[in-house]
């Protein structure tokens, strides 16, 4: 039996996004971009699937964890319902997502804004519109692939 300890209802979805690792004193980048998807999407965080986690001996997980000026900055751009937006996160957990061929990495993010901030709200209000069509493509895909 598995214990629920995520503290707000996770939306499913497939959103591309782009990722940039920044300082967080002066919101320089430090590296970037790794383009990657969110997969699932809450107020507190979201599951990232990202196919590069690597660039110029830079690895997205671990040097942004081991480095405390810096985190993430997601950025989505995906229209006609979401105006382009950006949050900063921090890296939480990483681990390897592979079906059949596919190899790639799933990255947990918590972000660091408040949660009823007027962005995030409108972000999970418009990932609410369609949400049900576009997580059950995910889900089924990720079936299809699995088998």
């Amino acid at each position: 039996m598995t214990i629920e300890h995520r503290r707000s209802e996770r939306i499913i979805d497939f959103l591309p996004l782009e990722v940039h690792v920044v300082d967080r004193n002066n919101g320089q980048v430090v590296a970037g971009p790794f383009s990657g998807r969110i997969i699932d999407i809450s107020a507190h965080g979201a599951c990232l699937l990202m196919t590069q986690i690597m660039q110029d001996g830079f690895h997205v997980f671990h040097s942004t964890r081991d480095a405390d000026h810096t985190a993430l900055r997601l950025t989505i751009d995906q229209p006609p319902d979401i105006d382009l937006c950006a949050f900063t996160a921090l890296p939480v957990w990483m681990d390897v997502f592979r079906q059949q061929e596919i190899s790639a990495f799933k990255m947990g993010v918590e972000f660091t804004e408040d949660p009823e901030k007027k962005q995030m709200r409108e972000i999970r209000m418009a990932l609410r519109k369609n949400q049900e069509q576009r997580g059950n493509w995910w889900q089924r895909h990720c079936r299809i692939l699995g088998k």
